[in-house]
This record gives structure tokens, C-alpha cells and sequence, in this order.
């Protein structure tokens, strides 16, 4: 059985539009959601799908609590605005039985402007190549192995990268097809050239060791 973890927060627009996608893979899997303090329909949204948690706002303790009451054996890490094409649940099985220890999808942005396929080439290029997987293209792994590593770090941003490093330590990860598709309202709201430039300056900044208490600070401010 696969465990499905969606961290949420006001997500009550878009929410029932990727849970009802969702909703026909799950089968005999889990799905939790596990809510930081939604002051919307969030909530109410949430329990017709799955298994709901609330916990102390923060992305990292959020998917740290959902795993903590998963019983499948493998984990899946999505955010709200996303969703998988048919197939994606077993393309994740078949990876697993292969041997990988983890991966993520292959990505796939909602929007027609060209400048999302040069993203979501250059988001396939560091998943495929440099193996480090962003929790937008839905990060999968062995609980057991999840436990191994100590979870996600407890930090404010870029938690993904450090659980990326740890990953990739246990052995060969992979990139799989169907493809996750990623709502492009990040973009559309701050345009797509800034948008793009600001998360590059952030993820420069953490590889370059500024601390993430900071870096947190600096998302906000920019965005």
C-alpha cells in the first residue's frame, strides 16, 4: 500500500479540483492531508477524500506528522496543486520493485506560455541528473528508508534539498512517467520570468550556505 501525503494551508480553491483527480488512483491506498491551520474550507473540503491531520504550521513538520501516521509501505509526497496522470500510483510500484530507493515524476507545468516547457525541462534536467527532487514533482520513497534518514529536516524552506541529499545516499534513484502536473498559479500571480529568477537566487543562497531562518525572510520578501 502506498501512503499519499498532501500538506495543506487556505488551499480551499484548488483543493477539491486535485483531490477528485487524485481520487480514482487511490484504490486500496492511504491519502492524508494534513492541514496547518486553514482558516478556509480547507478542512471541510478535505475529510470527503482522506484521512485528515492537523498539526503546527510549516511544510516539513506537516510532512513529517503525515508520515508519522501512514501505514503504507511506501510514502508519496504531493502538494496541493498538483496532480498525476493515470498510472502514476503503479509506475511508482514498478520503480520500487526495481530497486530504486526513491524519485519523483517527471513534470509537466498547466499553462501554454513557452517559458514553462524551458522550466519544466530544466526541473527534469536536475531530478534526472543531479537527483534533486522538489516536493512540486511529488517525492516517493520506501517508508522504512524514510525513516533512515531521519525525514524531512525541521527548517522553514528547502527542506526537499536536504532530504534530496540523504536520499541519493541510499542508493539509485529514478524519474518516473505518467507525468505530475503542476498548476502554474505561482507564475501567473508574480509573473513567470521573476517567479523562475527568485527561486533560483533561493536555491543558489541555500547551496551556498545562508540559512534557511534567513532564506525564509528573504522568500517572503521577494515573492
Amino acid at each position: 500500500m502506498i501512503s499519499i501525503i498532501i500538506p495543506v494551508l487556505h488551499e480551499a480553491k484548488i483543493l477539491d479540483q486535485t483531490l477528485s483527480r487524485l481520487q480514482p488512483q487511490l484504490k486500496d491506498h492511504e491519502l492524508i492531508i494534513v492541514d496547518g491551520g486553514s482558516k478556509d474550507d480547507t478542512l471541510l473540503i478535505a475529510k470527503k477524500y482522506g484521512q485528515v491531520i492537523s498539526c503546527e504550521r510549516g511544510r516539513a513538520r506537516q510532512l513529517n506528522t503525515g508520515a508519522a501516521a501512514a501505514t503504507g509501505e511506501i510514502l508519496l509526497f504531493l502538494h496541493a496543486d498538483v496532480w498525476v496522470e493515470p498510472g502514476a500510483i503503479k509506475s511508482i510500484e514498478a520503480a520500487i520493485s526495481m530497486g530504486y530507493v526513491g524519485g519523483a515524476f517527471k513534470q509537466r507545468i498547466d499553462g501554454i506560455h513557452f517559458l514553462y516547457r524551458l522550466i519544466e525541462r530544466g526541473a527534469n534536467f536536475r531530478a534526472r541528473r543531479l537527483r534533486v527532487f522538489y516536493g512540486d514533482g511529488g517525492i516517493f520513497i520506501r517508508r522504512s528508508h524514510f525513516y533512515q534518514i531521519g525525514g524531512f529536516p525541521d527548517i522553514p524552506i528547502m527542506e526537499e534539498m536536504g532530504f534530496s541529499r540523504k536520499l541519493r545516499q541510499l542508493g539509485k534513484t529514478t524519474l518516473v512517467e505518467p507525468r505530475i502536473h503542476i498548476s502554474p498559479r505561482r507564475w501567473e500571480e508574480n509573473g513567470i520570468i521573476r517567479t523562475t529568477l527568485n527561486n533560483w537566487l533561493i536555491t543558489l543562497l541555500y547551496f551556498l550556505g545562508i540559512s534557511p531562518s534567513y532564506l525564509v525572510k528573504l522568500y517572503r520578501q521577494i515573492r
